[in-house]
């Protein structure tokens, strides 16, 4: 199973012909194992995260986070380990005269909470589609937690990795993001805003891996195979986005490969990935400055033929929001 935008999980033993397991809403969603998934739900004020049965619909009740469902004093993303040992979140002080306030992001494990960093914030910014992305991910051993300021503050410029067993900051950079990936326990890759998609590891410190105008960054769950939305680069800090499509690249060298007009790729399955068809806008203006759009349809790419093909969902199960938006295709779980 795999997990869309965080809330559509999909059967894709059968990537081209998936099958719509369950949607959350106001809610993450984890998938656990083939039987079960997690997901957050709030009881009597307080976040908890729920196991459920797939097969059988059963919940259990795993653990209680320390998040609550308060939009003003819990602020920003969270994330957390399906057992409830781990969790990051954010609380915000109460505003000055100037209308600014502190955030402390928080990282709790078991019983004991520690604030990692704190961060200046205030209101006003723009968010466009192809603004910075938070990052906010753990390494798939729980070793280390990547974080960017974005999600936190919109004014956020800093990229940051914490060991989580001292809490200390191992690496900082003063730069945004489009997103970024584990793909090992000890390399993180992320896509810098001016498109360099770099590698940060504990041994060699950080690199440019390519040089590309790459948006955004996902990974197949071994880390085998790279990919992400590519710009046409035309300078150091210019580029053209008229014409998006999706790179993927093997880790350890060899071919890439390059899809038709498509953005926002995500591995469904160790060799497929699944990106959203781009097309010119319906109508003057209504993609703002962009020229292209996402038109519905869903691609999934077979890295092991080299194959492209249309997803064919059955009816009602695309991942769409309730206002027809298409919301694919980043994956977690």
């Amino acid at each position: 199973m795999t997990v869309v935008a965080g809330t559509f999980v999909y059967d894709v033993a059968d990537p081209i012909h998936p099958r719509l397991v369950c949607r959350g809403a106001n809610t993450v969603v984890h998938v656990l194992d083939s039987k079960a998934i997690a997901y957050t739900r709030v009881a009597d004020g307080h976040v908890v995260i729920v196991r459920r049965d797939i097969a059988t619909g059963a919940e259990s009740q795993v653990a209680q986070l320390r998040t609550k469902a308060d939009p003003f004093y819990y602020y920003g993303p969270s994330i957390w380990t399906w057992d409830g040992s781990l969790e990051v979140y954010a609380t915000s002080g109460i505003p000055d005269a100037n209308d600014r306030w502190v955030v402390s992001v928080h990282l709790r494990s078991g019983v004991a909470d520690t604030v990692l960093f704190t961060i200046d914030a205030g209101p006003g910014g723009l968010e466009s589609r192809w603004s910075p992305r938070p990052i906010l991910a753990f390494s798939p051993d729980h070793a280390y937690l990547a974080v960017s300021d974005f999600g936190f503050a919109i004014y956020g410029n800093n990229i940051r990795i914490f060991s989580v067993a001292d809490r200390r900051q191992r690496f900082v950079t003063a730069s945004s993001s489009s997103g970024g990936t584990w793909i090992a326990n000890d390399r993180f890759v992320w896509a810098t805003m001016s498109g360099a998609l770099t590698e940060w590891t504990p041994s060699t410190g950080s690199k440019v891996l390519r040089s590309e105008w790459w948006y955004g960054a996902t990974s197949t769950a071994d880390g085998r195979w790279l990919a992400g939305t590519i710009f046409t680069r035309l300078g150091v800090d210019r580029y053209d986005n008229s014409k998006l499509r999706t790179l993927i690249v093997p880790m350890g060298g060899g071919a890439a490969f390059t899809t038709g007009l498509g953005s926002s790729p995500g591995f469904v399955t160790s060799s497929v990935l699944w990106y959203a068809e781009e097309g010119p806008c319906a109508a003057s203006g209504s993609c703002g400055m962009d020229i292209t759009a996402p038109t519905g349809t869903i691609h999934a790419f077979d890295i092991t033929n080299g194959t492209d093909r249309i997803v064919t969902f059955r009816s009602g199960e695309s991942p769409k929001t309730a206002e027809g938006f298409t919301v694919c295709c980043m994956v977690s779980g």
